[in-house]
Parts: C-alpha cells; sequence; structure tokens
C-alpha cells in the first residue's frame, strides 16, 4: 500500500498552511506530511486534480514533472486552495494563510465529497496572480 502522502504537503511543511489530519513523517530522510483519513486524502487528492485540470492550461502547461516547473505546481496548488478560500468568505480579504485544510474543505464540500460541484475555473485568477516565495541565497 502506498503511503498517505497528502497532496498539499509542500505548503503544510513550509508552514504557510495547516491541516489538523496532517501527520509529519520523514521518509528517505525527506519531510513529509501522511493524511490520518483515507476519505479526507481521497477528496484532496481529487481537488488537486482538479485544480491542476483547470490551472496547467492556464499556464500554457502540461501534467509532465518533466516538463511543468515545480513552481507552477506550487501557483496551482497555493492558488487555488487561497482562492477557495476566498471564495468562501466571499471575500478576497485573508492573511495568505489557511489553518486547516480539512475543514476548508468540510465546509466547500458539506463534509462530502462534493469535489466534483466547485467552480474551478473562478480559481484560476488566484492562481495566476500568486506569488511563489524566492529561495534565499547568501551573499559571499
Amino acid at each position: 500500500m502506498p503511503a498517505p502522502k497528502c497532496p498539499f504537503h509542500t505548503p503544510i511543511i513550509a508552514e504557510d498552511f495547516a491541516c489538523h489530519l496532517g501527520q509529519p513523517v520523514t521518509a528517505r530522510n525527506t519531510p513529509q506530511i501522511h493524511c490520518r483519513s483515507e476519505r479526507a486524502l481521497q477528496r484532496c487528492q481529487r481537488l488537486y486534480e482538479h485544480l491542476k485540470a483547470v490551472g496547467l492550461p492556464a499556464f500554457g502547461m502540461e501534467d509532465d514533472l518533466t516538463k511543468t516547473p515545480h513552481n507552477i505546481y506550487l501557483k496551482i496548488q497555493y492558488g487555488g486552495l487561497l482562492g477557495l478560500h476566498a471564495t468562501r468568505d466571499n471575500s478576497a480579504v485573508f492573511d495568505g494563510k489557511i489553518a486547516d485544510i480539512n475543514g476548508l474543505l468540510d465546509t466547500l464540500t458539506c463534509a462530502d465529497n462534493g469535489t466534483d460541484d466547485v467552480a474551478y475555473p473562478e480559481l484560476v485568477p488566484y492562481m495566476l496572480n500568486q506569488q511563489t516565495k524566492r529561495r534565499r541565497t547568501s551573499k559571499r
């Protein structure tokens, strides 16, 4: 059985987002976030697939890890989740953080598998406008 790796593990590890079902683990000396709920994991995986389905074409990319830069996937994750947060609150003003991804999805999908009912095309502007963090460079 494959590890229950959260599709949104990067924003959680960076402490930009959180999820009460996320469990930090180390696999092959790399930090990961595993989900404690199979049902929630499946819902998040479906959500991420929907986000990629609208986000990748908007960036002119395809779902190919060898061709698409990692930061495009991050923009899709961050922008998509923050867009969901903004549409839930009917406001574009928030602090750029999500306290509980699972709680957000429970609210949006009525604790069901209703990820198909989300208006994903409305999230594309959030993805396109999402700024990713730059790596720090050391001065020598």
